[in-house]
């Protein structure tokens, strides 16, 4: 998926932004009216801060921008303060702005007026127009007089505000190429909105179909294994009024979940509510494609695990969004003894033997990683029972010791294991640090064997 930020290298240079400012240049700077509205699709819908401002073609358009220029002809300073853009289709883009508009006549750039843009630009026989727009006022509560920008001019227009809203609501709902839901600011998202694309997505008939299967929550269909990462971003983009961005899985009615991009921000409803609003993009053939790519990258050819690259990835996203943890660092002892007196390819016998041996006795909650040539991390994503794990570390040493008495005896390999479970937020490389001190006490006093610290 393409975007653009003020940060991303180059970004002046895509087509959908030379179209933005060439838009607006020709709008605000020049005064143009002809040439601004080469820049505007036929079925251009555009949307500013008043009531009456609403265009729902190009013609229409025209006419609002005329009456506009016999109120304010002279040129109209402007400054983009933020800008970021997303291919949301093939040409197609959406792009979402901040600027500083200054009137002629208003006094100094001390006086400029904070407005912000959202609207979808897609190329056409003569390059890229606007085909969406909505203009409005950069503050949190809507004025009663609004319009852009002769609104700053001082023009008596009144503005409907649970209309406007609902027209917005209508714009994105019939022309947004992904489903869109909204839940109120509350645990488990009580449902407000959802579109008929997003019903079409999930397989659904109708609102109350999916309603009662959702038990009238919006978190209910996302994955488990997702849930917490979606509802600790989707909170901090709430806390922080910030726009979100996140990938994750959800049912369809038939069972099977589908890989959605969502993204998302709170948004104020005509009854003065707040609302999670979030638009949903499938991205279920592009996981597929990216699951291939991430399976022959991230995981380790021999034993079926993952690789380091692949588990340490892992591992930090599951720290990152994680309260509760367990790391367990093994070494395969006397391996290199092993390749010595029975040749590599018992060495490679051995180890995808111990990495059979964990994939047995852990669920595939657990990231299993093979570390090193002989080192192994078995990573849970919650504080296991000591007890527990106890027990486990050693069924593993006896069937592996087993295994190696039965095939390699000479090499006397074993397995020396480090584990640190606990709550202390800790990064993954001072874990795995502890970790493998502790394995070492174990190589340096006889090998075989474990040892386990907490930490909370």
């Amino acid at each position: 998926m393409k975007k653009f930020t003020q940060e991303t290298m180059g970004y002046e240079q895509c087509p959908a932004y030379k179209a933005f400012r060439c838009f607006f240049d020709s709008y605000l700077v020049e005064r143009d009216l002809e040439k601004t509205i080469s820049f505007v699709e036929e079925d251009f819908f555009g949307l500013g801060t008043g009531g009456d401002e609403v265009t729902e073609n190009k013609a229409e358009f025209a006419e609002l921008l005329r009456e506009e220029l016999a109120v304010i002809s002279q040129p109209i300073k402007y400054k983009v303060i933020s800008i970021c853009g997303k291919e949301i289709a093939e040409n197609i883009w959406n792009i979402m702005a901040t600027m500083e508009v200054l009137l002629p006549g208003v006094g100094t750039e001390k006086n400029a007026y904070a407005t912000r843009f959202t609207g979808c630009f897609k190329l056409s026989g003569s390059g890229f127009v606007v085909a969406t727009m909505h203009l409005s006022e950069a503050s949190r509560i809507m004025e009663e007089k609004g319009f852009f920008p002769a609104k700053y001019a001082g023009n008596n227009v009144a503005i409907d505000q649970a209309k406007a809203e609902q027209i917005i609501f209508d714009i994105m709902s019939k022309s947004m190429p992904g489903g869109i839901v909204s839940g109120y600011a509350q645990e488990g998202f009580p449902l407000y909105f959802v579109n008929d694309q997003y019903l079409k997505l999930l397989g659904y008939s109708s609102y109350e179909e999916y309603f009662e299967a959702a038990g009238g929550l919006g978190i209910s269909h996302i994955h488990p294994d997702d849930a917490d990462m979606v509802n600790k971003e989707t909170m901090h983009s709430y806390s922080a009024d910030t726009q979100y961005g996140v990938e994750y899985r959800i049912r369809h009615k038939d069972g099977h979940y589908i890989h959605v991009y969502d993204i998302g921000k709170k948004m104020i409803t005509p009854d003065n509510k707040e609302v999670i609003i979030c638009v949903l993009y499938d991205m279920t053939e592009d996981a597929k494609l990216k699951e291939i790519l991430v399976r022959e990258s991230s995981y380790d050819a021999l034993t079926g695990v993952y690789n380091r690259g692949g588990g340490v990835r892992t591992i930090e996203k599951a720290l990152k969004y994680g309260d509760a943890y367990s790391l367990a660092f093994f070494d395969i002892d006397n391996l290199k003894l092993l390749n010595d007196v029975y040749n590599h390819t018992a060495g490679d016998h051995a180890l995808k033997y111990f990495a059979e041996l964990l994939m047995k006795h852990f669920d595939d909650r657990t990231v299993l990683t093979r570390f090193g040539g002989d080192e192994f991390v078995a990573f849970f994503r919650d504080k296991v029972e000591r007890t527990w794990i106890e027990s486990t570390f050693t069924q593993l040493e006896q069937e592996y010791c087993s295994f190696i008495e039965q095939n390699y005896p000479d090499s006397r390999s074993s397995v020396s294991v480090g584990c640190v479970i606990g709550t202390k937020k800790c990064a993954f490389n001072e874990l795995c640090r502890i970790a493998d001190e502790l394995m070492y006490d174990i190589k340096k006093n006889g090998k075989k064997g474990y040892k386990i610290v907490e930490l909370d």
